[in-house]
């Protein structure tokens, strides 16, 4: 198996250097036009949305006389739609409503952590839950009090993530090409 993955590999090394510049450029647009960035991805969930509930629209009448509950996925679809046209039509909301949940998220987590800590004896480690937990209700209230300071970060976060993993994806890319060369 692993003489398989290794074979392909090579055979896709190009396609790997693709994903690697493409990541590149997505991290490079994204820390230098943050506000482009999170316009596009809001405009992409919206899209993306709109088609799944498209793609469910058609799955529910297709399956109207196969499956009692056709009704609800019909349901589910036109609801899906309903939102990715309002979301394209409102990509403020969209952004904002992206924020909302993220901060949601962060405070359920930090609570999380923050009742794991209070169930932990004095073990090493509990020291570790007290602080992510307090650095999580931090982050969800700077996210709340300021949402485009907090979407801008995210988009920057998101931006050096893709660019650190695009150009450690070309240096595979090329190291596999080496490898390649050598070999023959």
């Amino acid at each position: 198996m692993f003489n398989k993955s290794k074979k392909l590999t090579k055979e896709i090394w190009w396609l790997i250097l693709l994903t690697g510049i493409a990541g590149t450029l997505f991290g490079l647009v994204a820390l230098f036009w943050p506000k482009l960035t999170l316009v596009t991805l809001v405009y992409m969930v919206a899209i993306l949305t709109v088609v799944g509930g498209a793609v469910a629209l058609f799955e529910a009448i297709t399956s109207i006389k196969k499956d009692r509950l056709w009704w609800l996925a019909l349901l589910f679809a036109l609801v899906n739609i309903g939102v990715g046209v309002y979301l394209v039509r409102n990509p403020l909301i969209a952004a904002a409503l992206f924020v909302i949940i993220l901060a949601i998220v962060i405070l359920a987590r930090a609570i999380f952590d923050l009742v794991v800590a209070s169930y932990m004896e004095k073990q090493e480690g509990r020291w570790l839950w007290i602080a992510t937990g307090v650095l999580g209700l931090i982050s969800a209230g700077v996210i709340v009090f300021y949402p485009v300071a907090a979407s801008l970060a995210f988009t920057w976060v998101l931006g050096l993530y893709a660019l650190i993993h695009g150009v450690t994806t070309v240096g595979f890319a090329v190291q596999i090409r080496k490898d390649i060369k050598k070999l023959k």
